[in-house]
Parts: structure tokens; C-alpha cells; sequence
């Protein structure tokens, strides 16, 4: 955004600067002018996120802390206006983010068990539930060539602290590197919903 507002303040200024060489005589120089101008035009687009490999955990660490820090946003149908569609409401910054993060055919193994990437977004949002980012601390872990970390935290009306490492195998899809299978230990319950 900031990109494109750069772009067209730097179109406009050509233009006036264009009309106003016209209005004076030929000899009459805007070099100051224009050589100002021109570091609009070369501005670099921002980066929202670090430039760390996909194969670091440090990587793995940005995605998963995004993630669960990322509202959640569903409405169920109302049941007085079936197949009435409503306008547009709030982003759901977590479904978003997670088809971003992740393959098209993502898997995982949380707590041992084997689950599609519809049974890795449920545990992911419930494990949300629990998240406090406040008392989050992340440790890299060695895993050979996939990116791991250990995250530790106290969870939502909890005494004690919970424990969760996370190991992820990457794979380049869209031009992106993004998690192709994510594995979860930690308690079970950390991974389901306890509210409906």
C-alpha cells in the first residue's frame, strides 16, 4: 500500500512538474526537483515478515506465534435466512494465515495422532484457546533439516506451565515455502476444545 501511494505521488509530481517546465523558458532547470523525486520510484515494498529460512526454527517459531495470535472469526447460518447470504463481515485472520502457511494437502501428528489439515486447523484452534502470548517462551530444537521448536507457556486460568514442540517438514507451493506436514507433542488436552 504504502508502495502504490508512493507511485502515484511520484506520477502526480511528473505531471505537475511536467506542466510547470512548460511555463517557464527552456534554459530554466528542475534537476534539484526531479533527482528528489526519483527515491519515491525506487522505494522497495515493506516486509511484513523476517527474512529467516524455512528451514530455521526461528521460521517455524514467526509462523506459529503469528498463527495463534491471529483471531478467529466464524458465524454459523442463521436458520430464519437459509440461502440468504449476508454482506461481507470481519477478516478471519486465522483461516487466512493458515491456508498461507500451509500446503494445499498439509498433515500432521498431534499428541501421536495422525490428522488431515482439517484435524491440524481444529488442533491448532483449540490449542489458541489455551494460548497467552504474554508468558509464551520458544526454544529452537535440533531435527536435522526440518525446523523445530519447543514453545512453553501458561495457559488461559492455569497455575502450571505447558509444553508443546513442534517439528515441520517444508515444501515450496504458490511460490511460497510453506509447512507441508506439522508435527504437535504435548498433552491431548492441550489439542481439543473444552468450550463449544
Amino acid at each position: 500500500m504504502v508502495l502504490l501511494n508512493l507511485n502515484r505521488t511520484y506520477l502526480f509530481s511528473s505531471l505537475l512538474l511536467s506542466a510547470v517546465r512548460s511555463a517557464y523558458p527552456p534554459d530554466f532547470s528542475l534537476s534539484p526537483i526531479t533527482a528528489h523525486l526519483s527515491q519515491f520510484h525506487t522505494c522497495p515494498a515493506p516486509n511484513r515478515m523476517s527474512q529467516s529460512s524455512p528451514s530455521s526454527p526461528e521460521w517455524l517459531q514467526e509462523r506459529l506465534s503469528t498463527l495463534l495470535a491471529s483471531p478467529y472469526i466464524h458465524f454459523n447460518q442463521p436458520s430464519q435466512f437459509p440461502g440468504h447470504r449476508f454482506g461481507p463481515g470481519p477478516v478471519d485472520l486465522f483461516s487466512t494465515r493458515f491456508s498461507n502457511y500451509f500446503t494445499h494437502d498439509a498433515t500432521g501428528v498431534v499428541a501421536g495422532t495422525e490428522v488431515d489439515k482439517d484435524g491440524l486447523k481444529a488442533a491448532l484452534l483449540a490449542l489458541q484457546r489455551k494460548w497467552q502470548p504474554d508468558s509464551a517462551r520458544f526454544e529452537a530444537q535440533d531435527a536435522g533439516d526440518e525446523p523445530a521448536t519447543r514453545f512453553a507457556w501458561t495457559p488461559k486460568d492455569a497455575d502450571q506451565e505447558a509444553q508443546v514442540t513442534a517439528t515441520a517438514s517444508i515444501r515450496e507451493e504458490g511460490g511460497a515455502p510453506r509447512i507441508s506436514s506439522l508435527t504437535l507433542d504435548g498433552e491431548q488436552d492441550l489439542f481439543t476444545n473444552t468450550k463449544p
